[in-house]
């Protein structure tokens, strides 16, 4: 073969295999598709299933406080990472949660348990509160006012209203300290019977007892016997760390002189 042949030869291929690497083409890479969606539920207290607001949700950077429903909804969380609900109460035991989201809403609803067991505090409030007024102590006057909310007031039924007048029940807040020293200086001897509770507790922060309350009191020198027997009503709210009377109502009323 000659050389001007084999020239020709080699820059025949040369154009072949140029055309051929022209006609190749190179697919662009799809672009990543990141999914969001949104988390939502329910925060509610473990013994009664209420639904509990004020409770702190976080997700990612978010934070979000519950409302009266006790509802919480995260909106904008990624798709297939695992990530962590926390919830936190003053009043509950802290909880969290690991979640990854693969659909477009994730419900996760949390139930929460109370530091402490309302039905055992309450108890123990009553126990206390008896024993403070069965001291007919001037210097426990100061730890039963703080027994009250300062949004204390008694019911205005006839029964309660008997109650206020006789000094048994303090009208207010700012007459538990008048009503308890009149109570106090009549009385030389008190006994002040909680029994036969029916609570209604609604979160760790709320809460209705029902009760049987008897109460025999001596007055006087000459220790002059009383004696009220009374279904009662009180209503509680948590007010920071302690629960607090904020409603007392008496229904049944049987009064001995």
């Amino acid at each position: 073969m000659t050389l001007k042949k084999t020239t020709l030869l080699l820059l025949l291929m040369t154009c072949i295999f140029a055309c051929g690497e022209a006609e190749e083409t190179i697919e662009p890479e799809e672009p990543v598709v990141i999914k969001y969606g949104a988390v939502s539920g329910n925060i509610t207290d473990v013994g009664t299933g209420n639904r509990i607001p004020g409770s702190t949700v976080k997700l990612l950077e978010q934070s979000i406080e519950t409302g009266v429903d006790g509802a919480y909804t995260f909106q904008g969380v990624p798709y297939g990472d695992t990530h962590t609900l926390i919830v936190s109460d003053p009043d509950y035991k802290p909880y969290s949660q690991p979640i990854t989201l693969n659909q477009e809403r994730l419900v996760v609803n949390i139930m929460l348990t109370p530091l402490r067991d309302p039905v055992v505090e309450l108890q123990e409030f009553f126990d206390n509160f008896a024993v403070l007024l069965e001291s007919v102590d001037m210097e426990n006057i100061e730890a039963i006012e703080a027994l009250f909310s300062e949004t204390y007031v008694a019911a205005d039924d006839p029964a309660t209203l008997f109650g206020v007048a006789s000094g048994i029940i303090p009208e207010n807040y700012a007459d538990v300290v008048p009503a308890m020293t009149q109570l106090f200086e009549e009385y030389v001897s008190l006994q002040f019977l909680f029994q036969d509770m029916e609570m209604d507790i609604t979160h760790a922060r709320k809460a209705a007892v029902t009760l049987q309350l008897d109460i025999n009191a001596e007055k006087g020198e000459d220790l002059d016997l009383r004696e009220l027997k009374a279904r009662c009503q009180f209503e509680f709210r948590r007010e920071g760390a302690d629960l607090k009377i904020v409603y007392w109502q008496l229904f049944e009323l049987d009064v001995r002189l």
